[in-house]
Parts: C-alpha cells; structure tokens; sequence
C-alpha cells in the first residue's frame, strides 16, 4: 500500500481511528477467526482500499445500512469517515455482531448501531438512503430482500467482482424498474467494480 494514497484519502482523526479498528480487528480475529489477513498491511491493500471509493460518494445526511457487514466493511469504515451519516450494519453471525457492537464502543461510533437478524423479504429493519454490501449476495437477491427498506430516491451502492458474473447479475433485476451504472475501480488484488442502482423517474 503506498503512503501518500492513505495520506490523500484519510485525514488524521480517520487514519488513527481506522488504525485503531485494525489493531482490535486483528486481536479479535486470534481467537475468533472471523477474517482470513495475516497483518495491518494486507487488512490496509485487500480491505480498506477496496471499500474507500464509497467514501466520496456517498452524500453527507444519508441513512445507510450495510448488508452483512461481517468484520465491519464497508460499513465501520464509512461510519469513520462519513460522520454526519446515520449507519446501520445488517450482520447474521452472533460472533461478528459482538465484535462490530465493541468496535462501536471502542472507537466512539456514535452514528453507527447493529441489528443481530438474518435479511428477509418481510424485515422490518426501516427504510434507508443508501444500502451497502460487499461479497454479500447476488444483485437480484439484494434488491429483492431490500424491498422494505427503500423509498423512490434509495440508491445501491454494490462492490461486486469479475465483470462478467456482475452483468448476468444485472440481467435478471427488473431493468423497467431500476437503471443501473458499473464504474469499474482500479484494484491490484481484485477484479472490483461499483454497481450503481436506482429507480427509474
């Protein structure tokens, strides 16, 4: 990872707090094992810098939820760095939720809350802005257990893989409804691209 790009991305308030997020992710991870990295390096290349294109785009005052959050990304790290946004992180796993609930604690989160529950179409987990997911489910699936949660204005903001396992993804969601944009991001490790949705005016 090259320095002068954690400069220009993260000011110093967020690098010491995403700083701090490694070191307890790192602890936790010893005796729950809840990631596979070795060291802050590899978490810093594979795990921050592949979600730190949402940091920008993502308006300030936006609710936002996090779909299967796991060790905190995208969703901790957009609670770092965009703190006049109220978060919400979608976690399963009893496990990872008492890890992200003391990450909250631990680096004074005060935007941030989780909710323990697997996603189902019938939730009531509220109506958000923004929703967020990373290596969580197929396109379709996503939108289809998220159809409480939105409202005419609600984009996705999806971190999807190889390009074309994403355009199958994206034939099969209701193209009358939604219009979609794939920004393809520049990543050493991962084929990544942003999937953008939103419902058609």
């Amino acid at each position: 990872m090259h320095d002068a790009a954690y400069q220009k991305t993260f000011n110093r308030p967020q690098q010491e707090k995403i700083e701090k997020y490694i070191e307890l992710a790192i602890e936790f991870n010893k005796t729950h094992n809840i990631f596979v990295r070795r060291d802050k390096e590899e978490i810093l290349d594979k795990d921050i810098f592949d979600c730190s294109p949402l940091i920008k785009i993502i308006e300030p005052n936006k609710s936002i939820v996090d779909l299967g959050s796991g060790g905190g990304l995208p969703g901790v790290l957009l609670s770092i760095t965009n703190p006049k946004n109220q978060i919400t992180l979608i976690e399963s796993s009893h496990k990872k939720c008492y890890f992200l609930k003391s990450l909250i604690h631990d680096l004074e989160l005060t935007n941030t809350k989780v909710i323990n529950t697997t996603l189902t179409e019938k939730n009531d987990i509220g109506v958000f802005d923004v929703i967020t997911a990373r290596a969580f489910a197929p396109i379709e699936k996503i939108i289809r257990l998220t159809k409480n949660n939105t409202h005419k204005q609600s984009i996705y903001y999806l971190l999807k893989g190889k390009d074309k396992k994403t355009i199958n993804e994206l034939k099969v969601i209701n193209q009358k409804k939604y219009n979609y944009e794939i920004i393809k991001l520049d990543n050493k490790y991962f084929d990544r691209s942003l999937v953008v949705i939103k419902e058609n005016e």
